[in-house]
C-alpha cells in the first residue's frame, strides 16, 4: 500500500528505517504468535489456554511513551496520517478524474487538522512495548537509547540499514548467479542442456 507519492510527506531518514524495524520485529514474532493458533495443526498436542493478560501498569505506559522518543520509533510513522489523508482523497480520482487538483488541495488543507491524531499512534505503539516489556526491562532498554552509544545507533540507522541492503543485494546476486550455475549443472545430470 502506497500513502504518499515520492517526494511528497517524506520522513526523516531515522524515522524510515525506525518504522521498518518495527515492521520487521512484528513480523519476525510471526511464527511464535503462530503457535497459538485456534485450531492446532495435525500431530500438534493442544497446548494449555493462555492466562489473560494482565493490562500494563501506568510506569509500563510512562516508560514505553519515553522509549518511543529516545528510540525515535515515536516520529517514525510521521507521514502515515497525511498519506492516509491523501489516499482517501486519491480514492475519489478515478470516478473523477477532472476534480484532481481539487482533491488533493482538500487533502492538504485537511492534514493540519488531524495532526493531533499522531497520538493515537504513538499510544498504540506505547501499550504494544508494554504489554510486552517489564518496567525494569523498559527502564533497561530506555538507558541504552538514551547512552551514547544508543544514540549514535538511533542516529545511524539509516546509513546503516543502506549499506546493509547493498551488500544483501551484492550477495543476493552473486548467490542467485550460483544457483543458476548448480541448476544447470543437476539439470545436465538429467540429460538436459539449459
Amino acid at each position: 500500500m502506497r500513502f504518499a507519492p515520492a517526494g511528497r510527506f517524506r520522513q526523516p531518514a531515522a524515522n524510515t528505517v525506525a518504522a521498518v524495524m518495527l515492521v520487521a520485529g512484528l513480523a519476525a514474532a510471526g511464527p511464535a504468535l503462530a503457535q497459538n493458533q485456534p485450531f492446532p495443526m495435525a500431530g500438534a498436542t493442544a497446548a494449555a489456554p493462555a492466562k489473560p493478560a494482565t493490562p500494563p501498569s501506568a510506569g509500563q505506559i510512562k516508560l514505553a511513551n519515553e522509549l518511543l522518543v529516545a528510540n525515535g520509533e515515536a516520529s517514525a510513522f510521521d507521514a502515515l496520517i497525511p498519506g492516509v489523508i491523501e489516499q482517501a482523497a486519491n480514492s475519489f480520482v478515478q470516478a473523477n478524474p477532472d476534480l484532481i487538483r481539487d482533491l488533493r488541495d482538500v487533502a492538504k488543507s485537511m492534514i493540519p487538522q488531524y495532526e493531533n491524531r499522531r497520538s493515537e499512534i504513538t499510544s498504540i505503539l506505547a501499550q504494544t512495548y508494554a504489554a510486552q516489556f517489564s518496567e525494569a526491562e523498559l527502564t533497561e532498554l530506555l538507558t541504552f537509547y538514551r547512552s551514547p552509544v544508543g544514540v549514535k545507533l538511533v542516529q545511524r540507522r539509516q546509513e546503516l540499514l543502506d549499506d546493509g541492503l547493498r551488500g544483501i543485494q551484492t550477495w543476493s546476486a552473486k548467490f542467485s548467479r550460483e544457483m543458476e550455475a548448480r541448476v544447470r549443472e543437476e539439470m545436465k545430470k538429467r540429460g538436459f542442456t539449459i
